[in-house]
């Protein structure tokens, strides 16, 4: 099996985060798809990861 991972920087910081009871704050799908349906629409992904940083 080969892996390709391509890496992508978004610019634009993040307006929203999704929250759940139980786990507390994380990004969802919906909260950078703004950032990111471009790249999607471009290329023929099997997995998107976000990573991150929430604090400084």
């Amino acid at each position: 099996m080969t892996a390709n991972c391509d890496i992508y920087q978004i610019e634009t910081p993040l307006s929203k985060l999704s929250y759940d009871s139980q786990f507390g704050y994380y990004v969802a799908a919906e909260d950078i798809e703004e950032q990111i349906k471009d790249t999607i629409a471009s290329n023929d992904y099997d997995h998107i990861f976000a990573i991150v940083r929430l604090r400084r």
